[in-house]
């Protein structure tokens, strides 16, 4: 019988933890998390001692978060990221966010998709595979290539081009359940293959994309081990979304674990970006993941695997 995807939550969620990143492991361990994704306080503790937290609690670590620009440096002998994936055992690194100029039009996602092959395939030879995590300007449109060459050629700042990309957003009207292919994310999904990229799809920014999860989970299939589960809902009249605590947002997540279940993902990750209280978010996460592990259990055999198109490059 197939698995469900297993519990792990991004420790960048309990960043504000007096505790010490092995201590942290420790706790997420005894609330039923079976995984755990690092962000910044890695880089500033002994890998030494998290392996042993890890090897104490059974804990798996499922990737680590660093800039594009870190992993490269790595890559060159410029940083020690590679030593402590070693040493840690961990074989993900995932590029969390990358400047929305990237996406903006089908040359900058082509020139991103070079340098993302280039760096996949130097992590080829540490064992290390390369992912990226969604951001909601993925989703945006693209630019036409002349207002993309005005905005590559000319000083206009980033928040202009920003808010271009929301309003065509908006004035698209698509269909939320089906990613557009004039999106960076899907243009990006079709210039990677497999052995180039991974993609980590965080539920709450598609949401706040305008679009539904599960459709960028379905769409993603086959490439997608890791699902952010982060709860958002509309703050304001210009299409702003604030993070909350799970179940008081509009984050449809019995979808987006069906969806999860059929793609092959591996690890349900829990993420609260701004949570009020520490211990309270590491308590709300792991109910919800048994909720959604449990659910997904019952289905058992009856789950199919997602028949999704191979995408092509819109040009």
């Amino acid at each position: 019988m197939e698995r469900p995807p297993r519990p792990a939550i991004q420790l960048y969620s309990v960043r504000d933890s007096t505790d010490s990143l092995p201590d942290v492991i420790r706790r997420v361990a005894d609330a039923g998390f079976e995984g755990v994704e690092f962000a910044n306080r890695f880089f500033e503790t002994d890998p030494a001692a998290v392996a042993d937290a890890l090897d104490e609690t059974g804990v798996v670590p499922v990737a680590v978060h660093a800039d594009l620009s870190a992993v490269e440096d790595a890559v060159e002998g410029e940083n020690d990221l590679l030593e402590r994936l070693e040493t840690v055992d961990c074989d993900r690194v995932v590029v969390p966010h990358i400047s929305y100029r990237n996406f903006q039009t089908r040359d900058a996602v082509r020139s991103l998709s070079y340098s993302v092959a280039d760096v996949a395939h130097e992590l080829d030879g540490h064992d290390v595979d390369l992912g990226y995590h969604t951001i909601r300007h993925d989703l945006y449109p693209m630019f036409p290539r002349l207002v993309g060459t005005v905005f590559e050629r000319t000083p206009i700042p980033q928040g202009v081009a920003n808010v271009g990309g929301q309003v065509l957003n908006r004035l698209r009207r698509a269909d939320p359940a089906e990613i557009p292919s004039k999106s960076g994310f899907w243009n990006l999904l079709a210039r990677t293959t497999p052995d180039d990229l991974f993609f980590e799809v965080d539920v709450g920014e598609v949401t706040a994309a305008g679009f539904d999860p599960a459709a960028a989970v379905d769409l993603a299939a086959g490439r997608i081990p890791l699902v952010h589960l982060r709860d958002v809902r509309p703050s304001g009249r210009f299409g702003t979304y604030e993070n909350v605590d799970p179940g008081e947002g509009v984050v449809d997540f019995d979808s987006v674990a069906r969806a999860a279940r059929e793609s092959g993902t591996e690890w349900l990750v829990y993420e609260h970006d701004d949570p009020e209280d520490v211990e309270q978010t590491i308590a709300d996460g792991a109910a919800l993941l048994a909720e959604l592990t449990d659910l997904d259990a019952t289905e058992g055999d009856d789950t199919v695997g997602a028949d999704t198109a191979t995408a092509e490059p819109s040009g």
